[in-house]
């Protein structure tokens, strides 16, 4: 069977990848392993583009319940005077972004492919081989049908960290263990969290707070392996009381923590996205630690790129172009931070505070520094626009 388009892995990056084509003509396969399931304990922090990016896909109706806005991002260091604060006044925006648990994004998703006409979905399927030849790519599937073969002139591979289409391929990657994990939960406050998301460094790692619906937080904190293996033996109480010390008391009284989960963090790029009529999206091209919440958004401005250039049948390699700048700003951003915290310094120490508040006082370079992270330095794709864009 010949499709126009065939995307493997039908997560968050794949599938919304399928549903920006939705008002096409291209005859799309999307293969996904797994059947959807509501079990995903992600909380995205999506900024204001990659909300923007689900508003055009007919989404937000579903999800605005469950979306908690940001108007402004507070990042301090533990023990250290000086902050920086990040306001959507800066840059002339209703909102930095939004707060929303992924498995709610997942099931939006979903529903929508259902759908789509122009959308066959195999699922769950498991890629056996992949093998290209003048242009055209042939993938053997395994389905509960049985083995299936399909081909195409495109193909996305999309399906994360450990991508059976990179291995296929024998696609290189370089590879950072930063000996690093990360604990996601869900923290009660007594108090609103005023739309504010906060980022603290502590000595060895990162605590990120930010705003759910129903006066929640989205917790994640980075830290080294010995001191996450710690924080998750402790009872709910005791790293209840772990969080309050080291987090403070800017939310207030933190009231309880739902269940804990915990990632290992690593960095893993793939050395090339393209390699003949295949081409990699999201974590399987790149995934990165959660600092600065870089990952997701860059996959999303990604498929906003690419989409666009589809629909114009414009050149993929001239859209990757266009999505390399913001790829380098984001990659080297997440590494960066996530070295300096995990090597702390004397010199860290003395010189970080000193920068945090200068940039807090610069307007200009504070305002350049926002439109980096959220992708709107340069031309943005539109559906990462609104409509009065």
């Amino acid at each position: 069977m010949y499709y126009d388009l065939i995307i493997v892995g039908g997560g968050l990056v794949g599938a919304g990848f399928a549903a920006a084509l939705r008002d096409t003509s291209l005859r799309i396969a999307l293969v996904e392993a797994k059947l959807p399931s509501q079990n995903d304990p992600r909380l995205f922090a999506l900024n204001y583009g990659s909300c923007q990016f689900l508003h055009h896909l007919g989404l937000w109706p579903a999800l605005a319940s469950y979306a908690a806005p940001i108007h402004q991002v507070h990042v301090s260091h533990q023990g250290r005077f000086g902050a920086v604060r990040l306001r959507r006044e800066d840059i002339h925006l209703p909102t930095l972004g939004h707060v929303i648990p992924a498995r709610f994004i997942e099931a939006a998703l979903n529903e929508l492919l259902t759908t789509l006409p122009n959308v066959t979905l195999y699922r769950p399927a498991k890629l056996i081989s992949l093998h290209q030849k003048e242009g055209c790519a042939t993938l053997l599937l395994e389905t509960e049908a049985g083995e299936k073969s399909i081909q195409s002139a495109i193909v996305i591979g999309a399906d994360g960290t450990d991508s059976t289409v990179r291995s296929q391929l024998n696609m290189a990657t370089h590879v950072v263990d930063y000996q690093q994990s990360a604990i996601v939960t869900r923290t009660k406050l007594k108090r609103s969290s005023s739309h504010i998301a906060y980022e603290r460094f502590v000595d060895n790692g990162v605590i990120a707070m930010l705003p759910l619906t129903n006066d929640e937080c989205a917790t994640i904190w980075t830290a080294d392996n010995a001191v996450i293996s710690h924080l998750m033996s402790l009872s709910d109480e005791a790293f209840r009381q772990a969080l309050q010390q080291a987090f403070g008391y800017r939310l207030g009284r933190l009231q309880s923590i739902q269940q804990r989960h915990h990632f290992p963090l690593r960095m893993v790029r793939a050395e090339k996205a393209m390699e003949q009529c295949v081409l990699l999206l999201g974590n399987a091209l790149h995934t990165l630690p959660p600092v600065a919440a870089q990952g997701f958004n860059l996959a999303l401005y990604e498929v906003a790129a690419l989409v666009e250039s589809i629909k114009e049948k414009g050149n993929l390699q001239q859209a990757l172009l266009q999505t390399q700048k913001q790829q380098a700003k984001s990659i080297d951003l997440s590494h960066r931070l996530s070295q300096l915290f995990s090597r702390p310094s004397l010199l860290t120490s003395l010189m970080l505070p000193l920068g945090m508040l200068g940039l807090d006082l610069i307007t200009p370079i504070k305002v350049k520094c926002l439109k980096d992270l959220m992708g709107r330095a340069g031309r943005v794709p539109p559906l990462l626009l609104s409509a009065g864009e």
